[in-house]
């Protein structure tokens, strides 16, 4: 029995010596998974800084755009009032214009009353009738 106990026993050892020879193996690993990780860390907290400058940048120029919005929309509306008070202006205007003198048409055998508007009636009759006649 002494030399069971003694074969289990070294069997005992045997397996704590695969065992510790497997930690050191291990542990001997942690520092260079260790320095990934804190690799990889750096890496995502760099990343974080790029993409919380994006984000600023990005809602900065949503605020600036907002604030565009606005003051195109003031514009539209300053531009559709100086339309309406344009069109009472020409609607004035029309008020105030005096009625447009009717023009007399001249049939070719009336006389012309003014010497200076029967040539320029002869001359616009004659360019009339080589137009037609052409």
């Amino acid at each position: 029995m002494l030399k069971e106990t003694i074969e289990q026993m070294n069997e005992d050892i045997e397996l704590k010596r695969v065992v510790d020879e497997q930690c050191i193996l291990e542990f001997a690993d942690l520092p260079k998974q260790l320095d990934v990780k804190i690799l990889k860390c750096k890496n995502l907290e760099e990343k974080n800084t790029s993409l919380e400058a994006e984000l600023r940048q990005k809602f900065g120029l949503e605020d600036c755009n907002q604030s565009l919005y606005v003051e195109l929309n003031k514009k539209c509306k300053e531009s559709e009032s100086l339309k309406a008070v344009n069109a009472l202006l020409m609607e004035q205007i029309d008020l105030q214009l005096l009625p447009a003198t009717p023009l007399v048409v001249l049939q070719s055998q009336q006389p012309v009353p003014d010497a200076t508007l029967a040539k320029k009636y002869e001359e616009l009759l004659a360019a009339h009738e080589d137009v037609t006649i052409s």
